[in-house]
């Protein structure tokens, strides 16, 4: 004869296992769902920073070609006997 106790209890269980399941799959969900904007985010990012580095090294570029070399009346070279 079935315990009907038992039954019971492993229904509890097996509902209980059930609703943790799926509050993990629904978090899953949210997770999977942030990292894709995260990702997304960081795609930008790293664009602005490509772009940015590429307008410093222009800046750079033009500043060093705009400017005349220094004049020092320091010796080109040093020769020590």
């Amino acid at each position: 004869m079935v315990d009907v106790d038992s039954v019971l209890l492993s229904v509890q269980e097996r509902d209980k296992w059930r609703r943790r399941m799926e509050l993990l799959e629904r978090s899953l969900g949210e997770v999977r769902v942030q990292r894709r904007r995260l990702e997304s985010r960081l795609r930008r990012i790293k664009k602005d920073l490509a772009r940015f580095r590429l307008t410093a090294d222009a800046v750079l570029d033009l500043r060093r070609t705009a400017l005349p070399p220094e004049v020092t009346h320091a010796p080109r070279s040093v020769h020590i006997r």
